[in-house]
């Protein structure tokens, strides 16, 4: 049991590292975005972490500059 979950683990680290080697710097952008709001969920949920108005402040601020990005470099082309 232990074996499988070592391998388990050692596959999600190996395709993480592909991704990070081989993807685009504003698909790495977007891949942190996402693990901070999902770690932030995750810690309100299990260890009763109290979201403050300057998390939801900054999280909507860091969740929207990619997308401003994209829409950026949409509407140029």
């Amino acid at each position: 049991m232990i074996v499988e979950e070592a391998d388990i683990k050692l596959n999600f680290g190996i395709a993480i590292s592909m991704v990070m080697k081989y993807a685009d710097n504003i698909v790495k952008v977007y891949s942190t975005l996402v693990a901070m709001l999902l770690t932030a969920v995750v810690s309100v949920f299990l260890f009763g972490f109290n979201l403050t108005l300057a998390f939801f402040l900054g999280a909507t601020q860091v969740t929207e500059i990619p997308f401003n990005n994209f829409l950026y470099c949409w509407n140029k082309s």
